[in-house]
């Protein structure tokens, strides 16, 4: 990061998260509501919530709206998560928004201070605001009821599949966590849920009754199904829902893209019922154009390797149902660092029968789990001797890459690991 306006954004980490949207509703109503100037629509759930966000911003655009995509968390640069038809926010325009947003908020009281995610959420709608979109498209950032975003008034509300996530904030069961994800549901509002456990789909459904919202469930009102495959070019499907589409083409690979595929297009024909232009092409264009990085990404071929954000057990499941598609009774090399508050012994048992060899290290947040930790756990899974600690990322992915033989090569465990590699390849000019 750079500029004054940065260095304040970083600073607000300090106050901690503070449940609730007191503080959201008073300082957008300081600038005068921006998130009330253009249609919205807000995505909730555990994983999938970038790769939906992804789909419905490129179809929309393939439609002619203006888009803001609002996403998190980064990889490289905080701009990532501010982008109007795909171009990022500027760094000058960011951090000159931040410097309006400190001078603001240096007249407030510190109970009043925002967090991080808030600050960064106000700044994206305020932006939004002035280079007039027609619509937004929001990922929630934790949870969901007591989420920054959830102050938008959105015009369709997406539940992408709830598992364990969070859990120091958002309870330690799956109906707790799924009643804070459904926190995002307006009275008589439409209602898109992805695939899910019994437990959260009952939540979501009661709570759609609740509030006279008309619910669309993966499964019985909507679904798509894989026609062909060729990794790592294209996936191939047919969708049945509100209307049917065929011979979709996307670019985001592994079966739980061909289940995030049909939300984002069941999601895209219920917008165009209520009133949006989108015509089936603009769907089709859109959803083939789509890339989002660090899902199941190939970044370089020879050794083959896979960058995936699976950080959390639902994530490295959809990981391992990946591999095993494209790569059957393969042995894999890992690359691995993960966070204190995800379930991580569990992931390690999950990654455990995969491997022939894993390298772990420490992505660069300071809740990463120390790479020791992780080392002691696996060879008391395994008995391998094939298990090594190389703390620093660049030095461990320098190892990944000349360890001989052809197995291919995964990054796993963080989204934080993943952007850090991402520049390390950025640096060194690696592409695919």
């Amino acid at each position: 990061m750079s500029g004054s306006g940065h260095k304040y954004l970083e600073k607000l980490t300090d106050f901690g998260i503070k449940l609730g949207l007191d503080k959201m509703r008073f300082i957008l109503s300081s600038i005068k509501n921006p998130h009330k100037k253009y249609r919205s629509i807000l995505i909730a759930g555990t994983n999938g919530k970038g790769s939906v966000a992804c789909f419905i911003s490129n179809c929309l655009r393939q439609a002619g709206y203006k888009v803001g995509l609002y996403t998190s968390p980064h990889l490289i640069r905080v701009e990532e998560r501010i982008q109007i038809n795909g171009k990022q926010v500027s760094s000058g325009v960011f951090n000159e928004m931040c410097l309006e947003l400190k001078k603001l908020c240096d007249k407030l009281p510190v109970e009043m201070q925002p967090t991080y995610f808030e600050a960064l959420t106000v700044i994206a709608f305020e932006y939004f605001k002035r280079e007039k979109i027609d619509v937004c498209v929001c990922e929630v950032g934790m949870g969901g009821r007591f989420d920054a975003t959830n102050v938008l008034e959105p015009v369709l509300e997406i539940i992408m599949p709830v598992s364990y996530d969070h859990m120091e904030y958002l309870g330690n069961s799956i109906e707790e966590i799924a009643s804070e994800k459904a926190g995002i549901i307006k009275n008589n509002s439409i209602v898109v849920s992805g695939r899910q456990l019994p437990e959260s789909l009952k939540v979501i459904k009661r709570v759609c009754r609740q509030k006279n919202a008309k619910g669309y469930f993966y499964g019985k009102d909507f679904s798509a199904r894989l026609i062909f495959s060729d990794f790592p070019h294209e996936h191939k499907l047919n969708f049945t829902g509100i209307s049917s589409i065929k011979n979709i083409s996307i670019r985001l690979f592994g079966s739980h893209q061909i289940h995030n595929a049909a939300v984002a297009i069941q999601s895209l024909l219920l917008l165009r019922k209520s009133g949006f232009d989108i015509s089936d092409s603009a769907i089709i264009e859109g959803m083939k154009k789509s890339i989002w990085p660090a899902r199941f990404q190939p970044v370089m071929e020879n050794p083959l390797v896979i960058i995936d954000g699976g950080h959390n057990p639902d994530g490295i499941n959809s990981l391992k149902r990946a591999l095993k598609q494209y790569f059957p009774d393969t042995k894999f090399i890992f690359l691995v660092g993960i966070l204190k508050d995800k379930k991580w012994e569990v992931m390690l048992r999950m990654l455990s029968k995969l491997g022939e060899k894993f390298i772990f290290t420490t992505p660069d947040n300071p809740r990463s789990v120390p790479p020791e930790h992780l080392a002691g756990k696996m060879h008391e899974l395994t008995k391998k001797t094939g298990v090594e600690v190389i703390e620093n990322v660049q030095h461990a992915f320098k190892r990944l890459i000349e360890i001989k033989g052809s197995s291919p090569r995964v990054i796993c465990g963080s989204l934080y690991l993943a952007g850090d590699i991402l520049r390390i390849c950025k640096a060194k000019k690696i592409t695919f």
